[in-house]
């Protein structure tokens, strides 16, 4: 039962409980009580995807050779970055590499310049510039630039521009 709701929730977070009941021949209050043991139990959570292509348009897959220290430190610094989609230990050539999202290829300069290569431990930085599509899915979880970045004031034009 749990894999049906389960399922049923990743074609359409917002599917009724009303109708998982009907299909599963249960009560929505069962269902309601599934889902949220679901919940509690830290096997799906509850959010929203966004469209990332909308927002940040340009992107960027940077491979980086730095002393263990510095990518300690870039991990947990860059880890709750809105601009940063991905970060993955790597061996090889890279001992770190970043998947980045920005508005346009200026933010996007600026982030690698003033968050990355002005790391003392870093020895290579090698930027691979994309459209974000090239990179992840068209939506996915991310968090939003905070209201100091100019794309929150973008945003707010537009939705204002289409009312």
């Amino acid at each position: 039962m749990n894999k049906y709701i389960i399922s049923e929730m990743i074609k359409d977070g917002r599917v009724k409980y009303t109708k998982l009941a009907n299909d599963l021949g249960v009560t929505p209050a069962a269902i309601k009580e599934r889902i949220d043991r679901l919940i509690k139990n830290r096997i799906i959570k509850p959010t929203i995807l966004i469209n990332i292509q909308e927002l940040y348009p340009v992107g960027a897959a940077v491979g980086i050779e730095a002393d263990q220290d510095t990518v300690d430190s870039l991990i947990k610094r860059l880890s709750n970055s809105p601009r940063v989609l991905r970060i993955m230990r790597a061996s090889g050539n890279h001992n770190l590499i970043l998947s980045l999202v920005a508005e346009d290829f200026a933010n996007l300069e600026a982030f690698i310049n003033n968050q990355i290569r002005s790391e003392a431990g870093i020895k290579h930085v090698e930027v691979n510039i994309t459209n974000s599509s090239g990179i992840h899915p068209d939506f996915a979880y991310l968090k939003l630039v905070g209201e100091k970045e100019p794309m929150l004031e973008k945003i707010k034009k537009r939705v204002k521009n289409r009312a």
